[in-house]
Formats: structure tokens, sequence, C-alpha cells
């Protein structure tokens, strides 16, 4: 899949590099939403969809075999940019931030510990040649907590031989308790689109974000039913609007005079914690962080280390595991730590 969209360049924009899976577009557009004072406006987002080792191997095609070895510029914009647009070339100065999030995915039939090794190498400032963050085993690490807090967390990890994907998935979504919670406004999206026959985008963006926006039971009928008059039509919307009462109404943010966005941007400040320690706990052994120590812990991660880590802990096909770690969360720390700590 390949959504790398052809427009007018502009030095604001930024480029996600993903495997094409919807779940990690779902991620850094929750996030941005939850953080706004990340200045990264989610439809000047360019996605570009491959897979690490191709992409490996078209940086290979432009800089050649030893180019993770030396001290290549490499210009990613320029080679997705040369390899799908030739007669519209992008270089890394068109764009604020290069950011690549792949899964770790130790049963690919291409994979190499020597070449994800030398990718989490050259690629470690998002601002620059761009940052990659690679996710153990997947993107839906982020959700893997059963609780929270969660001192479970630290010891938390897969067997080989779990198989990645669909397996996984149905581990997380089977033992956590955040699916629910970071898809709740695709559900009320869903719900207007397949069942109430709202097809405009725009129309269920903005109804959407008027019912995520309600902080009290008191009144939210009434907002609840003004959003709505707007999309649905007369003889539906009773029924639509009880609907989303009752949903909204069993949704815990609704009882603690927050919004929908406040709320979940408190538990994803949690779930930065809980891999900021991990990757701590796998790097230096030691899980629990002193809160005066924080961010200074968070700075001296390594995440080539890391890597090495899980590659040693993975080796074993049948004996081994991966550490339950999810990186690309880091983003918002790595963009500016107040907002962690807020």
């Amino acid at each position: 899949m390949n959504n790398y969209r052809d427009e007018a360049r502009k030095r604001s924009q930024s480029l996600l590099i993903v495997e094409g899976h919807h779940e990690k577009n779902k991620l850094f557009w929750l996030i941005l939403k939850c953080f706004p004072e990340i200045n990264i406006n989610m439809d000047e987002i360019w996605i570009y969809g491959t897979n690490i080792y191709q992409l490996y191997n078209d940086i290979v095609k432009e800089y050649g075999e030893e180019w993770a070895e030396g001290n290549e510029d490499i210009d990613l914009p320029f080679v997705i940019s040369k390899k799908q647009y030739p007669d519209k070339l992008r270089y890394k100065e068109d764009f604020t931030n290069i950011v690549l999030v792949f899964d770790y995915e130790r049963h690919d039939t291409y994979f190499s510990e020597e070449k994800i090794l030398g990718m989490q190498r050259c690629f470690v400032d998002a601002t620059d040649m761009g940052r990659l963050y690679i996710n153990y085993p997947m993107i839906e690490s982020y959700q893997h907590l059963c609780q929270l807090p969660d001192d479970d967390f630290a010891e938390r990890k897969i067997s080989v031989s779990l198989q990645p994907g669909k397996e996984y998935k149905a581990l997380v979504e089977r033992e956590t308790i955040l699916g629910s919670k970071v898809n709740f406004p695709h559900k009320i999206d869903d719900l207007l689109e397949k069942h109430f026959g709202v097809s405009d985008t725009e129309k269920r963006k903005k109804c959407c974000n008027k019912i995520l926006e309600i902080s009290s039971v008191s009144g939210m009928e009434n907002i609840i039913d003004n959003a709505l008059r707007e999309v649905v039509a007369e003889h539906i919307l009773p029924t639509a609007k009880y609907q989303l009462v009752d949903w909204v109404t069993k949704q815990e943010y609704i009882h603690t005079n927050l919004t929908y966005w406040k709320y979940i941007r408190g538990i994803l400040q949690q779930v930065i914690y809980h891999n900021i320690s991990k990757a701590n706990r796998i790097q230096y052994g030691q899980y629990q962080i002193p809160e005066n120590k924080y961010k200074e812990y968070f700075e001296r991660l390594d995440l080539t280390e890391i890597l090495k880590a899980q590659n040693l802990a993975s080796k074993d096909i049948i004996k081994g595991f991966i550490w339950v770690l999810n990186t690309c969360i880091y983003f918002i720390a790595e963009y500016n730590f107040g907002l962690v700590t807020d």
C-alpha cells in the first residue's frame, strides 16, 4: 500500500514511513489529537507504506552496500520519490519530521539482524535523516497493559513461537484494557457511517468531535442531540441519540469531568511511563524509575542496545522470547518531554 500523496511541497509537512498498517496511522492520529502542542497537522503527514527490508534495499540501490557502515547522509524522501515519482523528486529538507515505524518481525522471510541494526543505528533524528521506531512484537504493544498501573509489564514477554499478526492482536484484545478506550472515536465513526448512513467524512468528523468534547453527564443528551441533528435523518434521530448516550455514559472519562481527549492524554502518558521503564529494564535491569530522574533515565536509553537485547532473547526459535515494548510512543517524549509529565 502506498498513499504517498502527490502534492506541492511544504516545509511544514512530515513523512511517516510505515508498513501500510492502518493501526500505525490511527496511533499517530490519536497522539496528535491528545497532544495538540505537537505542531503537526495530520492532513500534512505524507504516509509511505513499505517493508523495512525493502526500504533497506532501496537505500542500497542509491547509496551502495556499505551505506550503514559509513557516514552517508541518507535522504529518505529522495530515495522514495525517485522510486515512486521520479519526475517530482523530494528531499529531506522539505520535511520537518521523518518518522519510520516498523514491527519487529522475527518470522519475516527476509529478517536480518545486521540490516535492522544498521537501520536503527542510522535513523536516530526525526528532524534530520529520520527516526526509526521498532515495536516489539508489533504496534499493538502500546495497548498491552492489563491494568493501570501494571507492574507485571516489567516482565511481560511473548514466545517467539507465537506468530505475530492476528495471534498477537487477539492476545492483546483478550488480555488488556486499553483497546476499547483508544478505539472509541472509531467506534462512533463506524456507527454513524454504517448504521445511520452518514457518508460525508467531514460531517462525521465534526459530529464525533462534538461528542468527544463532552466532559460531564449534565447536558450530555442535549449536546448529542444537537450534534446528530446536523448529520442524521429526523426519523432515526432518537435511536441514534440514545445509542450514543448509552455508549458515552458507559465510558469512564465522562464521570471524571474530562473530555475524551484529555482522558486519553493521561492514559498515553501512563503508557509512555510503562514503556520507558520497560526499556530501562531491558537495557539496564531496573524497572522502577525514581520520579525525579524520569527524564534522565529516558535520555540514556539506546534503541540500538534495546534491539540487540531483543535479537539475543529471540534468537532461539523454540525457547526464545520477545520483550513486549512499544517505542513509537517515545515520539511524544522526544518532541517535548514536558508533555509526558504535565
